[in-house]
């Protein structure tokens, strides 16, 4: 068995160790470093964001954190904690990104706060203020108002384009001026970042929906419904079972959000957003549009699809890549395709496969156990 065949053999413990999927615990302490007790901190500070109400509570949830007991339940939980912790915007990212599967959504105006509160050293109660002021004038998500405005936004490529402007104009930001400025002109741009991912995300629908034959002297293939197209592409032999108290960690976290027929359709008629996990498996799905690898070694074929697949989810304003997060570790662990008959959806396929035997199951607990 080549080194390869070994990798995917064991799956399971390959992402434990390259992937660096930590328990929640160990993440906090390394981003916490030595700078005193991190349980105090977090009480102390998380009880004062709930103006000192419960703080028995507040210890109580900051202990089953540290002991990995259960995980904090939302995003603005985890924003909670990067401030009360005194993260800085790259050091949230990380903890988003390696917690919830998605670091800071540039896209959404109220994470753009956050982010810019990170990067300025400003406190959570701060930064919620300052959200509930600037974010508040940005129609909901599901209104019909917000719809009406990214409708008229149009699916033209100059607006891509200015989507990866907005973002990098963010970055630049220093100042509550230059924010509140900021907002003020693009407030209605926001929008922007779910359009291109709809616009790419039916892009890449259509193109398995109407799969071309390999040859000219062959016959054009049938069309697929959306429900054939999830099941033969997206699917990826993804367990159908919906409790999961039975699964490990890393099985949890990869198989979590995994598109269904219902949310995939959900997705075309605009009922919810397009998320990042169908947009990534759509891109294996597709090789990325069979992007040519004519020539081509397998560590250059990796680094052309990781930077195609950072630039189509920043333009989306989406987190880029994060191998520390176990889907996407396996994602790039796809892409390492050699031969002309491999392709990355099916290794995607043959990883999911060997993750959710029972055997690996029983393994990675164990190993997880043993820690």
């Amino acid at each position: 068995m080549n080194t390869e065949d070994k990798e995917l053999d064991n799956i399971a413990e390959i992402l434990e160790k390259k992937a660096g999927f930590w328990r929640f615990s160990r993440l906090l302490e390394e981003l916490w470093g030595n700078q005193g007790k991190l349980s105090l901190k977090l009480t102390e500070k998380l009880t004062e964001y709930e103006k000192g109400k419960d703080p028995e509570g507040v210890s109580r949830k900051v202990r089953n954190w540290l002991r990995d007991r259960n995980q904090p339940g939302n995003r603005e939980e985890l924003f909670k904690i990067s401030f009360a912790m005194g993260l800085d915007e790259k050091e949230a990212e990380i903890l988003l990104g390696t917690t919830s599967e998605s670091g800071i959504h540039y896209r959404n105006p109220r994470e753009l706060v956050y982010a810019f509160c990170l990067r300025t050293g400003e406190d959570y109660p701060k930064a919620r203020e300052l959200a509930d002021s600037l974010a508040g004038e940005i129609p909901p998500l599901g209104t019909l108002e917000y719809k009406r405005k990214i409708r008229s936004m149009g699916e033209d490529e100059d607006k891509e384009t200015r989507t990866v402007s907005v973002r990098n104009e963010f970055k630049r930001i220093r100042t509550e001026e230059e924010l509140r400025s900021f907002f003020i002109q693009n407030k209605e741009t926001f929008g922007m970042h779910h359009n291109t991912a709809y616009r790419k995300f039916m892009k890449m629908m259509k193109y398995l929906k109407n799969p071309q034959a390999a040859g000219e002297d062959l016959p054009r293939e049938r069309s697929y419904g959306t429900a054939e197209i999830v099941k033969e592409y997206l699917r990826m032999k993804m367990p159908y079972d919906r409790r999961m108290k039975n699964y490990s960690k890393i099985q949890k976290e990869v198989k979590k959000h995994w598109p269904t027929v219902k949310t995939v359709n959900d997705m075309i008629s605009r009922k919810m957003d397009v998320d990042r996990k169908t947009l990534i498996l759509l891109y294996l799905s597709t090789e990325g549009m069979t992007a040519g690898r004519e020539n081509m070694s397998w560590k250059l074929y990796v680094k052309e699809h990781y930077l195609r697949l950072n630039m189509m989810l920043r333009q989306c304003g989406m987190a880029g890549m994060n191998l520390h997060c176990p889907f996407d570790y396996m994602v790039m662990q796809a892409m390492r395709c050699q031969g002309d008959e491999e392709y990355m959806g099916l290794r995607m396929e043959r990883m999911i496969r060997r993750l959710f035997r029972e055997e690996d199951k029983i393994a990675y607990v164990e190993q997880e156990e043993g820690k």
